[in-house]
């Protein structure tokens, strides 16, 4: 098995051969239709959604679709940790690795007040099949099962994760989805992944 390096390395080959593509946005709209339709997202009043980098699922359009409907929160970068905030749009700033990030006066959460959360990463493990490849539209899985999930090497969500009393839930592109992944002790399962 490849170490976190390696695996790390890899993806972000996979991640600009995936980009050159062109079908970030169409596998986004896809990926996001079938978290919408996940019964612990429809029946959750707050939830939390990361702000994507450019090789991640873009969050932004559910972000704009449910901005009205749910509780929204967006995590900051504050030294080691991950604060919550309630979302808004017209409050965003560049922050972590230029990441759009809430104002410093933004309204903080309680990690337990979410009821769903979307947590983003590398890599992730697949009961089912290794994705491998990015040609054409490959089934999606939904698991409740414990999805591994490998991030970018800070930590943040492994630190959020223990706060979370809700389901979480990893989306990627197909390319991120691995037979495995080398773990941690320290390394927090995930409750479902869509890809």
């Amino acid at each position: 098995m490849a170490d976190k390096r390696q695996i790390r390395a890899l993806m972000r080959e996979r991640a600009d051969a995936f980009l050159r593509t062109g079908q970030a946005r169409a596998e986004s709209d896809r990926i996001l239709a079938e978290v919408e339709s996940l019964p612990a997202f429809r029946d959750a009043a707050c939830v939390l959604v990361y702000m994507a980098l450019p090789d991640e699922v873009q969050t932004a359009p559910l972000l704009e679709r449910w901005a009205a409907h749910k509780r929204l929160v967006i995590p900051r970068v504050a030294g080691e940790e991950l604060e919550l905030c309630e979302y808004d749009p017209t409050r965003l700033q560049p922050g972590y690795r230029g990441i759009q990030e809430p104002a410093p006066d933004a309204r903080l959460v309680d990690p337990a007040e979410i009821d769903f959360a979307l947590i983003p990463g590398t890599a992730f493990t697949s009961e089912q099949s290794d994705a491998g490849g990015f040609g054409g539209t490959p089934p999606y899985q939904k698991t409740s099962k414990a999805v591994r999930r490998l991030g970018r090497g800070k930590g943040f969500y492994d630190r959020l994760m223990p706060f979370l009393n809700c389901p979480t839930y990893g989306i990627c592109y197909p390319f991120r989805v691995l037979q495995d992944i080398p773990t941690d002790p320290w390394d927090r399962p995930l409750d479902g992944l869509v890809w």
